[in-house]
């Protein structure tokens, strides 16, 4: 039994009639009339009684025609389904973010137009690191996410991810959204909050909130490396998981912290952020997901953070 069977019978079962089925299936009479014959053979029993000038279903025909109006129903609403998610217009999108990713008006911009543009589609955000995305998007967990590189994170670069299949070799593709520097973050009534710039060296009294783990902001090593070329060794107070947690204690006066700077970027009214004048440290703010792993719901976010970016 073939899908044509199904069409031929319910057109001629809801019409009454060869001719008129075979109009509306812009097909032959004759074919109309044998594709049923076939049917009817295929069962075993008669599906319709021929009249002179019309036809008219057996009880069986009667039984028949729910079942197979509800088939084809079905496949009109599986193929319009496929036909949306081809588009791009339905399906489940991923994304993975970081607390630095908030404080960017773009994120905020981009997700609202996204869930407005493409209502349909079902829209989850994971708070990821950085650092931790590349894993994320080796398992399948997310499909894309808002990163953040330092000078040496390389992004894009070919990456392997932690504790993935050893065949995952993650390479990633990324739209760049913009470039920063550093700079260093004291809570607003700190005397160096009202300057324009400071140069590292000014520091060296000062106590640091470290991210060891950022991706973006100069951990340990980093650290150390910077603050041993400005003439000293930087005094760690307290080491946190993440720069959400570096800002708050920084506004509560635990100490400083060397964080992004950049147009756009919203840090809290309770924090000041001063550029270092005397570092030569490149960030990038960028939208990455694996390589050749495109879907069309994610080229629509692609285009949107696109457009937003430029």
């Amino acid at each position: 039994m073939e899908l044509r069977h199904l069409r031929y019978f319910v057109a001629a079962a809801e019409e009454e009639h060869f001719g008129r089925a075979s109009h509306r299936l812009h097909v032959s009479r004759p074919a109309v009339s044998q594709m049923v014959a076939d049917l009817e053979e295929e069962l075993g029993i008669m599906l319709f009684e021929r009249m002179a000038q019309r036809v008219k279903l057996t009880a069986a025909g009667r039984a028949l025609l729910p079942q197979f109006q509800t088939i084809i129903g079905d496949l009109h609403q599986a193929v319009a389904l496929a036909k949306r998610v081809g588009e791009g217009k339905t399906g489940v999108l991923n994304i993975g973010y970081g607390s630095l990713t908030l404080l960017h008006p773009l994120f905020r911009a981009a997700m609202k137009r996204f869930h407005e543009t493409y209502p349909e589609v079902t829209l989850s955000l994971f708070e990821i690191p950085t650092s931790e995305q590349p894993k994320a998007l080796a398992e399948g967990k997310i499909h894309a996410g808002f990163m953040h590189f330092g000078p040496k994170s390389g992004a894009g670069r070919p990456r392997r991810a932690p504790g993935a299949v050893p065949q995952d070799e993650t390479v990633l593709e990324n739209l760049r959204i913009q470039s920063g520097g550093l700079g260093v973050v004291v809570p607003h009534d700190h005397a160096l909050a009202p300057r324009k710039s400071v140069s590292l060296a000014e520091l060296s009294k000062e106590r640091f909130v470290v991210v060891p783990r950022s991706s973006v902001s100069p951990g340990y090593g980093p650290l150390y490396a910077l603050c041993q070329k400005a003439g000293f060794q930087p005094q760690i107070v307290q080491e946190v998981g993440s720069i959400a947690s570096q800002l708050n204690l920084v506004s509560v006066g635990m100490g400083i912290g060397l964080t992004v700077t950049g147009k756009n970027f919203n840090y809290p009214a309770s924090l000041a952020v001063i550029p270092l004048k005397d570092v030569n440290y490149t960030t990038t703010f960028a939208l990455g997901w694996v390589k050749g792993r495109t879907e069309p719901v994610l080229d629509r976010l692609v285009a949107i953070v696109k457009e937003l970016a430029t």
